[in-house]
C-alpha cells in the first residue's frame, strides 16, 4: 500500500462542506428530528446534534467515501466486493462510541450515490480488518489505526437522504430496549 501523500488531502476535502450543508439542510428541515447543531469544524464532537422525537439527543458523524478504494486496500478483504469497502480512522470510531448508544454514522458513499447508515450497536458488531498506517510528521513517523468495513453490513443503505434520516429516528425509539438486550444486535432499517 502506497504512502500517503498531502495531494491526497485535497481528494478528501473537496466538496466536503457541500455534503455537509445538504445534511445540515435535510437535518432541519425533517419532520421528526430538530437540529440542535453543527458541529462540523469540531474535532471533540460529533458533527451533528439533534434532538429525537422522543427528546433523546442524537448525534451523526458524516463521512464521505469519494473514489473507489485502491488494491492495497481491496486486498485487506477480498472477500468483499470492491464497492462495499469502506475506510473508517479507529479515532473516529471511538468518537461515535464515546458519544453513546444514540450516536450513529452516516456515509455518502459518492461513487454509488448512496447513503449508508450505522448505528453504534451496528458498527460495534461490524466485521473489519485493522491496518496501522505510517504517517511522516516530520518529528518521526507515527501510526494511524485504519478500520475496513463492508458498507453491505450497514443497518441502512439508501439513495435518499431523507429515508437515511428517517431510520435514525426509527432506531433511536428502539436503542433503549436493543442496548440491554441479549439477543444479537439486529440488523436495522431497509435496502432501497
Amino acid at each position: 500500500m502506497r504512502e500517503r501523500r498531502s495531494s491526497d488531502w485535497v481528494v478528501d476535502l473537496n466538496g466536503r462542506h457541500g455534503i455537509e450543508a445538504q445534511v445540515e439542510h435535510a437535518l432541519a428541515a425533517h419532520p421528526s428530528l430538530t437540529l440542535l447543531k453543527a458541529s462540523t469544524t469540531s474535532f471533540d464532537r460529533l458533527d451533528f446534534q439533534v434532538l429525537s422525537a422522543t427528546e433523546q439527543l442524537v448525534q451523526v458523524e458524516l463521512k464521505a467515501k469519494r473514489q473507489p478504494l485502491s488494491k492495497g486496500w481491496r486486498d485487506l478483504r477480498p472477500e468483499v466486493p470492491p464497492q462495499d469497502l469502506f475506510v473508517l480512522d479507529e479515532l473516529a470510531l471511538r468518537k461515535i462510541v464515546d458519544a453513546g448508544r444514540y450516536a450513529f454514522l452516516l456515509v455518502r458513499d459518492v461513487p454509488t450515490a448512496r447513503w449508508v447508515l450505522w448505528s453504534v450497536g451496528s458498527l460495534l458488531v461490524a466485521s473489519r480488518a485493522r491496518h496501522s498506517r505510517a504517517l511522516d510528521r516530520g518529528s518521526g513517523t507515527h501510526h494511524k489505526g485504519k478500520l475496513l468495513f463492508d458498507l453491505g453490513e450497514a443497518c441502512s443503505q439508501t439513495h435518499d437522504l431523507a429515508a437515511a434520516l428517517d431510520e435514525i429516528e426509527r432506531t433511536a425509539r428502539r436503542v433503549d430496549a436493543l442496548w440491554t438486550d441479549v439477543a444479537p444486535w439486529p440488523r436495522l432499517g431497509a435496502t432501497g
